[in-house]
């Protein structure tokens, strides 16, 4: 018997393990999503687990390298600071049996796209690239079938939420999607799936998520011309963002009457905390402090939805520097890609800052799936970014 069967055999079973995992992930994640907001914490820890499954047994010794190597870059660095912050904060949370399960999800699920991008074949099939198009295209159809022929039904705002909340994650993977039909020469296929996902996203009716995509598609163009320039501006701009952001109730903040419009009412809100907070203002109220705070009548129902309230509130002065930390250096990791890949990078992580700043996404869990999802997307397109050409034949000599 030949010698190499097993090793074939233990290859396809292997390919056919990753194979499901992205189908789960990219394909079946979106399409669920449209009837169940729930459904992205089954079926990702399934696609992870098939794909960790694939990677161990093609590469039974698990890359620590790759995975120490993104610990110790700057972006890795600032990231573990604001991780070791947060977990800090649970000792002054007014919430801690409900902050400390959030913030170690949030944690877990983060830590898991390593092991996975680290397993991940050093060459991306084209079937596997193709995949994540795919996804994101079925979702988008099915967005605009579902709510084409939706009755107009008041009484269920719980479908309009999942569809809404759907379409949010479809234009967070519609990055790394067209980067690997770009990575695949296919122009024509990336135009028609930016604008299947748009008329869906116009359907919907999703005004944050138009504005980020707006935010998205400028930052991407920018990062054709020159993508470390753009990074680096971009990244400036987001941090400065996060640092100066209590600026604007501050200086707004003494001019409110009590006939002021009322879509001013969250600086209102934020100006008049700001005044009570104190020492708060240099650690925080602590983690998930305006997530839980709400629900316990700590905060007015006019707060700010807006990841920049929310790094202030719950983290303080020290925890939106090192938000802005993280968000400079990953700006600058997205601008140092492959000169295919990077104006993508920068689109996908514009819009995840614009759908924070505008409040339609902070730190809610299945955001934080998608990003995950996002992450794994991206590591596979990079897996995909290699030379096809094949080298010139050498001229004969005369």
């Amino acid at each position: 018997m030949n010698s190499s069967t097993p090793d074939k055999a233990v290859a396809d079973a292997a390919n056919l393990l990753l194979r499901l995992g992205l189908v789960v992930a990219f394909v079946g994640a979106p399409l669920a999503l449209l009837v169940s907001q729930r459904s992205i914490f089954i079926l990702t820890p399934i696609a992870g687990a098939l794909m960790l499954a694939a990677g161990f047994i093609v590469a039974p010794r698990l890359r620590l390298r790759e995975i120490f190597a993104f610990f110790a870059s700057r972006v890795g660095l600032a990231a573990l600071f604001l991780g070791f912050w947060a977990a800090l904060s649970l000792l002054w949370t007014p919430f801690p049996r409900e902050a400390a399960p959030r913030l170690l999800k949030i944690f877990t699920t983060f830590l898991a796209v390593l092991p996975v991008a680290a397993l991940l074949p050093p060459r991306t099939k084209a079937a596997n690239l193709y995949l994540l198009p795919l996804g994101v295209a079925l979702a988008a159809f099915g967005a605009i079938l579902l709510n084409t022929f939706a009755s107009a039904d008041e009484d269920a705002p719980g479908d309009a939420e999942t569809m809404l909340r759907a379409v949010e994650g479809m234009l967070l993977l519609l990055w790394p999607a067209l980067a690997a039909t770009a990575l695949r020469n296919r122009l024509t296929l990336s135009a028609s799936l930016a604008i299947v996902v748009l008329a869906a996203a116009i359907a919907v009716q999703a005004p944050a998520a138009w504005a980020a995509t707006a935010m998205a598609a400028l930052a991407f163009t920018a990062g054709f011309a020159d993508a470390r320039r753009t990074g680096r501006v971009l990244g400036a701009l987001g941090a400065i963002s996060f640092i100066f952001a209590p600026a604007l109730p501050l200086l707004v903040g003494p001019f409110f009457r009590p006939d002021s419009p009322t879509a001013m009412a969250g600086v209102k809100v934020w100006f008049g905390l700001i005044g009570q907070d104190g020492p708060r203002i240099l650690t925080g109220h602590g983690f998930n402090f305006v997530g839980s705070g709400s629900g316990h009548n700590y905060l007015s129902p006019d707060a700010p939805h807006s990841i920049l309230f929310e790094a202030w509130t719950d983290l303080g002065l020290i925890g939106a520097l090192a938000g802005a930390a993280v968000l400079y250096f990953a700006y600058e990791e997205a601008a140092s890609q492959s000169p295919r890949l990077a104006p993508f990078w920068l689109g996908g992580l514009t819009f995840v800052l614009g759908m924070g700043v505008f409040g339609a996404a902070t730190l809610q869990l299945w955001w934080i799936s998608a990003l995950a999802l996002t992450l794994a997307g991206f590591a596979l397109t990079m897996r995909g970014d290699f030379k096809t050409a094949r080298p010139t034949a050498p001229k004969l000599a005369a």
